[in-house]
């Protein structure tokens, strides 16, 4: 199953598709945040794990693309 995460990178299989769980948007490996066995996007790590600089590393990774 390929397809794009809504920050840009490709997501290849179904497993890499997650959702927050604290506020349910979705999120892949690259752009979401793990704690144990759950997942934050970063605007939810920004405000619930207190990591102010969450939102401004996400935006800076480079979205995947073809090579």
């Amino acid at each position: 199953m390929a397809g794009r995460c809504r920050c840009g990178t490709e997501v290849q299989f179904a497993f890499n598709h997650l959702g927050c769980i604290a506020c349910g948007a979705a999120c892949c490996p690259a752009c979401s945040y793990q704690l144990e066995s759950a997942n934050y996007c970063s605007a939810c790590a920004e405000t619930l794990l207190e990591l102010p600089w969450a939102r401004t590393l996400s935006a800076a990774q480079p979205a995947a693309g073809p090579a």
